[in-house]
């Protein structure tokens, strides 16, 4: 069914430690999330590769895996099942399917959603820890076992009746439409008995960028109040609010290691997104233009240790570090030409500080990944191709008679 992609199958390989930690951190909803995402993902490529005689390429799977990593814990399932059509058909399938697309599908789906359900984006956090059990966002239900019971159950229906029925056009229409129709109807029956986000405690969280920003965690259970200091070795071990697979810093530097050393992602998109994000961070630091965020950002009266701890904190929020190792180097959207590959980089690193720091959204990741990929062909059309050296050739020797 599936077309052989060795470099997809290694970054695969890279995200399943980031997947575990996320079990440990958010329990069940992992999986459910992964599962709907994962159905959806390749029954949608399915349907549109198929129409074209074509195979569904791997490269699906990992647009799911990042997609799924990428979304916050307690996210309604029928939002990710949406942002997962989305990514596939409009970020991927317009274009012509697998190396045609512009615009990275993953990140595609996940700003689809950011705007168009904000509030349930950013309010479906959960403590981490516990395998999910310490608390969820008080604004928001979020999604409960039940709804993912039933969510998963269509989608492997509507799985099994088209990839095995598909030349039956009506059959997989309906299948389509009914399995729509199931599943506004299941919510609806879930609503009116009470069923959703029914057996988890309600606190307020907030995520590190938040706290920045001046929000403050509230009636967090006892032994979590360490998620309200941003505390350097919680953000880089991933004990802290966030997406699913976006937290631990550690375990994506194991996978960009692996990434750059299997020749799977490319060092200099990485090196240059960090290092354009790190170099603003120290400029908007120092010159106190990052007080308006919150007082800690304050350069006076800290020694030196306290500033590099100050400005790696800050580094180590968000899915900077993910987008970086994961988004930035996709082979498709990004460019090919070095010199250009280094500036792609810098734009995603500077439009995500400088979003962060003044503008209303709390990320900025999403926006640098779209801007770049927008100028990607451009920046290969307008850098001048390096000269190759001309190979030297071996001096004749005179034979001797």
């Amino acid at each position: 069914m599936f077309q052989k992609q060795i470099i997809m199958r290694r970054v695969l390989y890279s995200l399943v430690p980031i997947f575990l930690w996320s079990l440990w951190l958010y329990g069940w909803r992992s999986v459910a999330v992964a599962a709907v995402v994962f159905g959806l993902g390749i029954l949608t490529e399915f349907i549109m590769e198929k129409s074209r005689n074509k195979k569904v390429s791997e490269a699906v799977l990992v647009t799911s895996a990042l997609l799924a990593l990428s979304l916050p814990p307690a996210v309604p399932l029928w939002v990710a099942g949406i942002a997962t059509v989305f990514a596939v058909v409009m970020g991927k399938g317009v274009y012509g399917g697998f190396g045609r697309n512009i615009f990275n599908p993953a990140i595609t789906g996940r700003i689809f959603t950011y705007i168009s359900f904000p509030l349930l984006m950013q309010t479906t956090w959960m403590i981490p820890g516990s395998f999910g059990t310490l608390g969820i966002n008080s604004q928001t239900q979020g999604s409960s076992w039940p709804e993912a019971l039933m969510v998963i159950a269509i989608i492997a229906l509507a799985y099994i009746l088209i990839t095995r029925n598909f030349e039956k056009k009506a059959l997989v229409k309906g299948t389509i439409f009914g399995g729509i129709a199931l599943t506004i109807l299941g919510y609806i029956l879930l609503g009116s008995l009470g069923l959703r986000g029914m057996e988890i405690d309600a606190v307020s969280t907030a995520t590190p960028l938040e706290i920045y920003r001046g929000a403050q965690a509230a009636n967090l259970p006892q032994g979590t109040e360490y998620l309200n200091q941003n505390s350097l070795l919680n953000l880089f071990f991933g004990r802290r609010v966030g997406a699913l697979g976006e937290s631990s810093i550690f375990l994506i530097i194991l996978a960009g290691i692996y990434l750059i050393y299997t020749k799977t992602a490319n060092w200099r998109m990485i090196l240059s997104t960090l290092t354009s994000a790190t170099i603003l961070v120290v400029i908007f630091y120092f010159s106190g233009l990052m007080e308006q965020l919150s007082p800690a950002m304050s350069p006076q009266g800290k020694s030196g240790v306290e500033h590099l701890e100050v400005i790696l904190s800050f580094l180590f929020s968000g899915s900077l570090f993910f987008v970086a190792v994961f988004m930035a180097t996709d082979p498709v959207s990004a460019p090919n030409k070095k010199i250009s590959q280094y500036i792609y980089g810098v734009i995603i690193g500077s439009v995500t500080i400088l979003i962060r720091v003044f503008s209303g959204f709390p990320e900025g990741t999403s926006f640098g990944i779209l801007l770049a990929n927008t100028f990607a062909s451009l920046l290969d059309e307008i850098i001048p191709a390096q000269k190759k050296k001309a190979a030297k050739k071996p001096a004749k020797t005179a034979s001797k008679a």
